[in-house]
């Protein structure tokens, strides 16, 4: 295949100075040597975005080298193990996906860095209300073009390496560090884990977020350890060594293979398996905290970058949202010569942790359920209250450098996974509200589970209850117009909004007041998290305060779209196993659940059901839709929902109301 080198006119040049050292005055410094455009192409065949006008996609390869021995690169762990060139630094590359206006005058300066998750993009799924794809292509894949009409360019850089590359995505190659050439051994840091929902006798343990990037380096090894437990905080069992193996179970025989684990008896549904094992070749992983700084400097500092801005934000999800608090953490959104190279971050469900990214064996696809929870949490600089250490996430940004974040979370970062997602905004006794610190916003999404959904709810065998249907991205969306007006154009956004010990909407479990619904488990006993950066025991422990629930058991604080807050159920960010799924007492992680109201007053009372019917709350179809249309523009006047989104909201729940009341099947995506 032809490559275009950097695509653009002057490019080359632009990128060939940075890499000879011209275009910046410090010699030693992090560096995009070149870019490799493989292909270009029209979008939509040219399709004009409003006043934006056309777009192109670019997909190719940036290459890095950056000195092990510059102050800005100390924080990267084995990066002085790592092979160098004849210039003495460390070499890399990462995928790279961009799609910018063909005539970037029409653009808004501002280069949303879509950061993959998993080596997946999700900007335009999310902001764009569009199907998600790696490539996208057609009309469906880049949805109503919100960030083409706003004149965004949307860039995708790999920073993940455990990741296979596969169609689509976009990952990191990090460099292998070794002892002066000798290949490095040791025990895997984070332990691979493992909830099985049926009875197996095999299981493949490599795949979802363990990928076989580790692989044991001596499978018969009898020191290695596969333990057993009840729930991920369970006491573990050790399984005799004798009575497993690595391999895979088939047609009686067990064939070797690394990426299974055989076990006598099989493996129960809903149990936590752990394995301990050594392994080889640890990747440099916390050079992709390099890279997505590098890019977002040269793209704001070096007007003949591949593309080039004003302003630089990240937005990433879940496991991105973890590693977009540890490149704030470890200071990653200054560049080498001390200028803000991410001047906002959108931080969607993070919770509270950070996450394997930037150590030996470094594995940041695993989900960092009850073992990334720890000191720093807030952005403001406090005090530790068990060791009495003062750090804070924004602990290493220069006083007048920091960035604007929105952290938007949802319902699932306060009940599941050792999150205890208050502790964003209550101090870590559980004890005192806390202001926001200037240059951030806090944000709970009531009613949403870890992903935003879509009609009808959907049964699944895995968990007790129908999924939660609860879309959000249409708060995502105007929270992104709140977060560019905050940078571009020094408009304060709207207040955070969350449970609050002040109101009594932050609760203990206990005090939940969730109504009695029978066959319905409630989550009111949910285990709290446990600081991973101390010892286990009583000061590890922390506190875990969740929101307070209306009579509907409903939460009544938060960003509430009307969806919840007009509802046509029970909208919870949590979820119980299956009977058939075992452990039924244990939380689905990231999972929600939906418990539909009656349609009449006598089908809830001839099912014991004390909330509501839907004929006792809305009057009529048309009285419904006039209490969510008022809930859609209360939200757009305070800058919580884009005015041209408030018809949307209003057909869907239209729709929901049919869905519900069984006048038609129709979805809203």
């Amino acid at each position: 295949m032809n490559k275009l080198l950097c695509g653009l006119r002057g490019t080359m040049v632009g990128l060939f100075a940075l890499a000879m050292g011209a275009a910046w005055a410090p010699a030693a410094r992090a560096e995009v040597t070149r870019v490799e455009i493989a292909t270009k192409q029209d979008v939509l065949s040219g399709k004009a975005w409003g006043n934006t006008g056309a777009y192109e996609k670019l997909v190719g390869k940036i290459y890095f080298a950056i000195d092990p021995g510059n102050a800005h690169n100390k924080g990267i762990v084995d990066l002085d193990k790592a092979p160098k060139n004849a210039q003495g630094k460390v070499e890399f590359s990462a995928d790279i996906f961009i799609l910018r206006p063909k005539d970037p005058a029409k653009g808004n300066g501002v280069l949303l860095f879509d950061i993959p998750n998993r080596g997946s993009k999700g900007a335009l799924g999310a902001f764009n209300l569009a199907k998600g794809t790696g490539d996208p292509t057609t009309e469906a894949d880049y949805g109503d073009g919100l960030l083409m009409r706003e004149g965004y360019t949307v860039v995708a850089i790999g920073w993940e390496s455990d990741i296979a590359p596969r169609p689509g995505s976009v990952v990191l190659t990090a460099p292998v560090a070794t002892e002066n050439g000798k290949t490095i051994t040791g025990w895997l840091r984070v332990q691979p884990w493992f909830i099985p929902d049926s009875k197996m006798d095999s299981f493949n343990w490599a795949s979802g977020n363990f990928p076989p990037v580790y692989p044991p380096l001596d499978p018969k090894n009898p020191a290695y350890r596969l333990t057993e437990r009840d729930g991920l905080v369970a006491f573990p069992r050790l399984v005799p060594r004798e009575d497993w193996q690595f391999g895979r179970l088939e047609n009686g025989q067990v064939n070797a293979d690394v990426k299974w684990i055989t076990k006598k008896g099989g493996f129960r549904p809903g149990m936590v398996y752990e394995l301990a094992y050594e392994t080889s070749n640890p990747a440099v992983a916390g050079v992709g905290f390099a890279a997505v700084r590098d890019l977002a400097s040269a793209v704001k500092y070096d007007p003949n970058a591949i593309v080039h801005g004003k302003y630089v934000y990240t937005f990433g999800a879940s496991q991105v949202g973890r590693w977009e608090r540890e490149m704030i953490y470890e200071g990653f959104t200054i560049d080498e010569q001390g200028r803000k190279a991410v001047d906002a971050l959108f931080i969607q469900t993070g919770g509270t942790g950070m996450g394997s990214f930037n150590e030996r064996w470094s594995q940041p696809a695993e989900l960092g359920s009850y073992n990334q929870t720890k000191f720093p949490i807030l952005y403001q600089t406090i005090t530790d209250p068990v060791t009495g250490k003062r750090d804070g996430l924004g602990a290493r940004i220069p006083a007048g450098m920091e960035p604007k974040i929105l952290e938007v979370d949802t319902e699932s970062e306060y009940y599941d996974r050792g999150r205890v997602d208050s502790l964003r905004h209550i101090s870590m006794d559980g004890s005192t509200d806390l202001q926001d610190p200037p240059n951030v916003r806090i944000f709970l999404l009531a009613g949403a589970a870890h992903g935003s959904s879509s009609w009808p709810p959907r049964n699944s065998e895995l968990q007790q209850l129908p999924g939660d249907p609860l879309d959000y991205r249409y708060a995502q969306r105007a929270l992104l117009d709140d977060l560019d007006n905050w940078v571009r154009k020094g408009t304060e956004p709207p207040a955070s909004l969350h449970p609050t010990l002040q109101d009594h909407t932050a609760v203990p479990s206990a005090a939940q007041k969730f109504p009695s619904l029978p066959d319905v488990k409630w989550p009111t006993r949910v285990p709290s998290g446990e600081r991973n950066d101390l010892m286990a025991g009583p000061e590890s422990g922390l506190p875990l305060l969740l929101p307070q629930v209306d009579k509907d058991g409903n939460i009544t604080s938060g960003l509430r779209l009307p969806e919840q807050s007009v509802p046509l159920g029970t909208y919870g960010g949590w979820a119980f196993r299956s009977e058939a799924a075992g452990q039924p007492d244990t939380l689905v992680s990231m999972a929600g659940s939906y418990i539909p109201f009656a349609k009449t007053k006598a089908e809830r009372e001839k099912a014991g059901d004390p909330r509501l019917s839907i004929e006792e709350r809305y009057a009529s179809r048309d009285a419904y839709l006039k209490q969510v249309e008022d809930a859609a523009k209360k939200l757009a006047a305070g800058g919580y929902l884009l005015q041209e989104d408030v018809p949307s909201v209003v057909k869907a729940a239209g729709q929901h109301w049919d869905y519900t009341m069984g006048t038609t099947t129709a979805t809203n995506r």
